[in-house]
């Protein structure tokens, strides 16, 4: 089948993992040592290599995480925070300074002399362009203009118009000095221009504006709904904004004294101003919590000199100082609800692309998720589990095929459970019996698949007579030989020797029959050293996969025979054949305890009082300890020199021949000190001894225990 490669568009499909895939990988990983719980940690958090494709893992969305990070940083300037909001007031006032001198020029309609500043002369202005009422930037009016007084009987009404011109002409200086004299930093300029009385409509109509978005922008760092919950900012919004921070506070006061406040009752009154789903108090907390964070990421995140300017702004904002001390309360009342863990940390950001105060307040919101989704995805990985990580965010941040990879972890263990391969014990998972009988035919197949068909079964035997189970070898039939015949091969051989032509007349020199075997019924005890050097060589995982092996043959092809595993180092562990696949009870220990565990494998095969009962033993080492080791004196017992480990292991070896137990020895290294214990034990037991290594001994112990189960043959 073709392949063709593209670059990642995001519209590529790939195929769902499915469970049989996922189970090869990991009984791979098993057989190579590792346990349950730590083959899902590392796909978790690594991934894994699956037919035509890649699994990635939580490292991989880390690394998407810290580099859409690293390109925020790298791209945007908070420098020009500021910038915007300086020059629409630039606008604004040159907009009100202009629109002044031109009234100071403008011709009267009686045609007096247009006027030159300094000049003394004076003109005068048409009605419909007199100034209008100016505003605080809330919609207050703040005082009338001269134009206006004249018309409600105020001072200046009636005058004649050179004086009323000569009065317009004071005010207008007066104007235009108060703009001159306006301070620099934006939060001095917004607040003296509260209290300045516009005279251009157009310029008062701006600022008002400017304001009410700059103060929405403020709220929604608190409160993020606001600019869906309220389509204009006016007097009587602020007013309920205010009540609402003030139920607000009651809520966590109340829930501060443990109380139970009605949350309900709460959220049916003021919950537009707050995004849906949000269904407690500690939601509703977490979340405004949150929105904090971007006005105090904004702020850490300037220059000390930046973050004053926009204090400055935020205070000349909320005027309203019973607000600025509601709003106050409420961050130290969600403190002491949620305390957070660590002060918030400044972004260093080093790029060239201005931001407006609203770009500037989401970038930090994604700056904030984008820490918040790290937090998670670590505590995943501590968890082993994906399932709390939020999908959805992950896909707005990094797009969906970032989510597709979250999604896939967060099926992975839910797939493998509903396929039957896994369950939940307590924190941990763990297999189940069919995943175990998986895990072991693939064992089986790893070893068998190293042999060549040509040595697996070839075999001397010395006995013929009955067997009870046939082979696909035939033969032609004797007297003395079951009449298991093969049909097919009986009458092709009738036919060769008459040749063409019906009817087919069979001889009893036609006939061919099944070869057949005869098992022997066994009994076995795998004796496996888990001590530090097998640990160390691979040795100990190597005689854990032929153990499983070994179970999975039995388990299949001889149900008769029993199989029982014990492990040794310093102290005994008889185990179960499915517990191979969990490491919990693995100790590895610095002793290696014959005589022990040979006793306790004796124990066992007495059970068993027909057919062969053997012990495999698969060790690198000789006795190192037994069992009244910490009742001598250490110089007694101290390895390689102690008598008294050699003497009280071949005793239990002398019980165990004497019980018509067979001790066959897979040693894994060859040094002076093993080889003298063993010769010694072989003479008393007259057991075999193979030595081998990791890789080979699957095929000696499989090969051996099959060719002793084949007695007779017929």
């Amino acid at each position: 089948m073709p392949y063709i490669y593209s670059r990642w568009d995001g519209t590529q499909q790939f195929e769902p993992l499915n469970p049989d895939e996922v189970m090869r990988h990991i009984t791979k990983e098993m057989l190579d040592g590792s346990d349950l719980n730590s083959v899902l940690r590392r796909l978790l958090q690594r991934g894994g290599e699956f037919p035509g494709r890649r699994m990635q893992g939580l490292q991989e969305l880390r690394k998407r995480l810290n580099k859409a990070r690293s390109q925020f940083l790298q791209k945007y300037n908070l420098s020009s925070v500021m910038d915007d909001v300086k020059e629409q007031l630039d606008r604004i006032i040159n907009t009100e300074r202009q629109a002044i001198l031109r009234r100071l020029k403008q011709k009267t309609d009686e045609g007096y002399q247009e006027y030159q500043p300094g000049s003394g002369e004076t003109g005068d202005e048409k009605n419909k362009e007199s100034p209008e009422p100016g505003s605080d930037g809330a919609g207050r009016p703040s005082g009338d203009t001269p134009a206006s007084s004249a018309q409600a009987g105020q001072p200046g009404h009636g005058l004649p118009k050179p004086k009323l011109h000569k009065l317009l002409q004071n005010m207008a200086r007066k104007h235009l000095e108060q703009l001159d004299g306006l301070p620099s930093d934006v939060g001095g300029r917004i607040k003296q221009l509260r209290d300045y009385d516009f005279m251009d409509p157009e310029a008062r109509q701006q600022f008002e504006e400017l304001i009410k978005m700059l103060q929405q922008q403020v709220l929604q760092s608190h409160f993020k709904g606001l600019l869906q919950g309220i389509q204009s900012l006016t007097p009587e919004t602020l007013r309920q904004i205010q009540q609402m921070v003030r139920d607000l506070n009651k809520l966590l006061e109340q829930r501060l004294r443990g109380e139970e406040p009605d949350f309900r009752k709460f959220m049916d009154k003021w919950g537009q101003f707050f995004p849906q789903g949000i269904e407690n108090i500690d939601q509703l907390a977490e979340h405004i919590q949150q929105q904090m964070a971007q006005m105090e990421s904004l702020l850490k995140s300037m220059t000390p000199q930046m973050r004053q300017q926009l204090a400055n702004m935020i205070d000349s904002l909320l005027q309203d100082n019973r607000l600025k001390w509601d709003l106050f309360q409420l961050s130290a009342n969600l403190d002491r609800l949620m305390p957070r863990q660590g002060a918030t940390e400044p972004f260093p950001f080093a790029g060239d692309e201005p931001l407006t105060l609203r770009e500037a307040l989401d970038l930090m919101g994604d700056m904030n998720d984008i820490d918040s989704l790290d937090r998670q995805m670590i505590q995943a990985i501590r968890s082993n589990s994906a399932s709390d990580l939020d999908s959805d965010e992950i896909g707005r941040l990094l797009g969906d095929e970032a989510r597709r990879m979250t999604q896939e972890l967060q099926q992975l263990t839910k797939m493998l459970e509903e396929a039957g391969l896994i369950r939940q014990k307590g924190q941990e998972w763990e297999l189940t019996p069919r995943a175990i009988r998986k895990i072991g035919e693939r064992a089986l197949q790893d070893i068998f698949g190293k042999l060549k068909s040509s040595t697996f079964g070839n075999h001397n035997l010395e006995h013929s007579g009955l067997g009870n189970e046939l082979l696909d070898e035939t033969k032609q039939y004797t007297y003395d030989d079951p009449f298991l015949i093969d049909s097919q091969k009986s009458v092709m051989n009738a036919v060769i020797r008459q040749g063409r032509g019906t009817p087919v007349h069979i001889g009893k020199e036609d006939f061919e029959v099944y070869r057949t075997k005869t098992l022997t019924q066994c009994s076995t005890v795998i004796m496996l050293d888990m001590s530090y050097s097998m640990m160390m060589t691979g040795y100990f995982q190597a005689g854990r996969k032929v153990a499983l092996a070994l179970d999975t043959l039995i388990r299949s092809k001889y149900p008769r025979d029993n199989l029982y595993v014990v492990a040794f180092s310093y102290f005994v562990l008889t185990l179960k054949p499915e517990m191979l696949l969990n490491s919990h009870w693995v100790e590895y220990g610095g002793g290696t305890n014959f005589e022990e565990a040979l006793r306790q494998a004796r124990l066992i095969l007495a059970k068993h009082k027909v057919g062969t009962r053997q012990i495999i033993l698969i060790s690198d080492g000789q006795p190192t300890t037994y069992s009244d080791w910490f009742g001598l004196d250490y110089g007694e017992s101290n390895y390689p020199h102690s008598s008294g480990m050699f003497k009280e292991t071949l005793r239990e070896v002398v019980r165990c021949t004497r019980d018509n137990i067979t001790i066959n020895t897979f040693m894994m290294e060859r040094n002076r000190h093993l080889s003298e214990f063993v010769r010694l034990m072989t003479k008393i037991n007259r057991g075999r001894v193979l030595f081998t290594n990791a890789n080979r001994l699957g095929e000696y112990i499989l090969v051996d225990y099959v060719n002793n189960k084949n007695k007779f043959i017929r």
